[in-house]
């Protein structure tokens, strides 16, 4: 936790100035605020209970305590303003570099993660650290201030009665000190339940259409329900030891302490206590109680703040996916030299002694029954990955030694089911690259989607499209993908299952399109449907994760195997299809 807190603070480092100006105002307000119940106790002793009341000082004293109420207002204005600002800069910052760092992580630390726990830290845990340095943090100093200058105001007035309110802010510590570790275990638990909350959630709502085919309604809820009940009980265990350490014995304390004054005041002393006096005393006992509880609660929120950090520090310290390398420029030329690779913390490979060479503006198909490892094959080649044993080169460059973000901007990737952002058309196409309208146009006419569309390409590319690209057809969002692809004039493209999901007839145009770019763009094609594939230059049949056969199209039907297997069973597959 100190490390965690030290790290936090550390973000405030670089507004030491905008800190020191809210500081410099705090003390003001401080020193204001402290000095009000002074005037008056000076006020009631030497001018309102020694006649006469002499008109002019009274005037003066009560113009001063005014003035010092309007400055402690205006001072408390400008500091509040001065950490709410520093307080929004920061989260800004954090939630920034932690939505940079999640895309920098590698697909291998994001296959054991939910996407609903990564927003729940984007989110609710960034937010949770606002508290820390607006409430925790600056109320925290605004509430120490006051109450240290209320032990001078006091310990100046009359030090034996100033040591009674000591003993209540000592005690109080002490309380907020075994509430800490208390209450951490349970700050701990809520904080994940509600993170699984988020995931739960967000897994309902984008899987919808499952639930509802598969009548699940009823069990997503209880599940929910579960967890909601186990996080409510655990907020509630807190908030249980909230109400009974913190506020209730504060009160107490409170109670013994103006007890002590009030035989303080009754016992005979060599001074005789004068009405002004005790007015003070009970004026700053009042101050003081408040600012305590407020720091007793402060306490609670530095818990929730102090694990939000620690789950935001966990993901900001995960590893991150190599950034640097070596440019490229690429031609398309792709090798493999004995690759094998399994998923952590899998031991079991899903490849196997992969080798393969493919010459620029070639075209290799992959083939095999789903599990083969045709996907895990592509996620090597795009550096999702690096592989256990063997190496991957690009035009004679090993991949391990290459920039990955420049390699992936030289790769277009088609998927079986495209992720389609909510905007224009031409936004989805573009994705942030600096792409201009004729090269849009022309990757939306190879592609031959506007006569899909039934509408010119330049109204295709003003075309808003929904949240995962509900108003498109499956056929239509395969197109854009590979319009996608293209634009960025990749020399590799790879088309991982595009024609899976989609109808003859716009297996067709993916099929024209795949013809038209033959030799133009080294071509990597997965297709169960291997019509897709007869024209490859290289076709590999894995099997379990070893390259069972590999050649063209004639040569492999020559062989009899595998290959020859299949395309046998999907003829007969058409030829039961068209029979009436």
């Amino acid at each position: 936790m100190k490390v965690t807190l030290r790290r936090l603070l550390a973000y405030a480092l670089p507004h030491w100035r905008l800190l020191l100006r809210a500081f410099a105002l705090l003390l003001l307000a401080t020193l204001a605020e402290v000095m009000g119940p002074l005037l008056i106790q000076y006020f009631v002793d030497d001018y309102l209970l020694k006649p006469p009341l002499l008109l002019a000082p009274a005037l003066q004293l009560g113009a001063l305590y005014v003035g010092l109420q309007l400055v402690c207002a205006w001072a408390s204005y400008r500091q509040a303003l001065g950490f709410n600002q520093v307080a929004q800069t920061l989260v800004a910052q954090v939630r920034q570099t932690l939505f940079a760092t999640t895309l920098r992580l590698p697909s291998s630390w994001l296959d054991h993660s939910r996407t609903g726990q990564l927003i729940s830290t984007l989110t609710n845990d960034t937010e949770a650290l606002k508290t820390l340095y607006l409430q925790v943090i600056g109320r925290t100093l605004q509430k120490v201030m006051l109450l240290l200058g209320i032990l001078a105001a006091m310990a100046w007035l009359d030090a034996r009665l100033a040591l009674l309110a000591g003993g209540l802010l000592l005690a109080t510590l002490g309380i907020m000190f075994c509430y800490h570790r208390s209450s951490l275990p349970l700050v701990r638990t809520s904080r994940q339940l509600l993170a699984e909350i988020n995931g739960q959630l967000n897994e309902s709502l984008q899987g919808m259409a499952v639930v509802r085919a598969f009548n699940r309604a009823r069990q997503s809820l209880a599940s929910l329900d579960d967890l909601n009940e186990r996080q409510r009980q655990a907020r509630m265990k807190e908030l249980r030891l909230n109400g009974l350490l913190l506020r209730p014995l504060i009160e107490l304390l409170k109670l013994l302490v103006i007890v002590g004054l009030l035989a303080a005041f009754a016992s005979p002393g060599p001074h005789p206590l004068q009405v002004g006096l005790i007015y003070a005393f009970l004026s700053y006992l009042g101050r003081m109680i408040e600012p305590l509880n407020e720091l007793a609660n402060q306490v609670g929120q530095l818990q929730q703040a102090l694990v939000a950090g620690e789950r935001v520090f966990a993901l900001l310290d995960a590893p991150q996916e190599r950034q640097s390398g070596r440019p490229s420029q690429l031609q398309g030329a792709v090798r493999f030299d004995d690759v094998s690779f399994a998923y952590p913390p899998q031991e079991k490979p899903v490849l196997q002694n992969i080798n393969l060479t493919l010459a620029p503006g070639q075209m290799l198909a992959l083939v095999g029954h789903t599990g083969s490892g045709k996907s895990s094959l592509i996620s090597l080649l795009l550096g999702l990955y690096s592989p256990q044993q063997g190496r991957i080169w690009l035009d004679e460059a090993p991949l391990d030694e290459l920039d990955l973000g420049q390699v992936r901007q030289q790769i277009g990737l088609v998927q079986q089911d495209p992720f389609i952002f909510a905007g224009s058309l031409a936004d989805n196409i573009r994705l942030g690259r600096q792409l201009d309208e004729a090269s849009l146009l022309q990757a939306l006419d190879w592609v031959q989607l506007p006569a899909l569309l039934k509408r010119p390409a330049q109204a295709c590319l003003n075309l808003v499209l929904q949240e995962g690209g509900r108003n498109l057809s499956a056929g239509q969002r395969q197109l854009l993908s590979l319009a996608r692809a293209l634009a960025g004039q990749p020399k590799l493209l790879i088309l991982d299952e595009a024609t899976a999901s989609v109808d003859a007839d716009t297996e067709q145009l993916l099929q024209r399109a795949l013809s038209r770019l033959r030799g133009q763009h080294t071509l990597i094609v997965i297709a169960h449907r291997l019509s897709t594939v007869v024209a490859a230059d290289q076709i590999l049949v894995l099997s379990q994760g070893r390259i069972q056969e590999q050649g063209n199209h004639a040569s492999l039907l020559a062989q009899g195997g595998h290959y020859a297997h299949l395309c046998r069973l999907q003829q007969q597959l058409q030829v039961h299809r068209s029979t009436p």
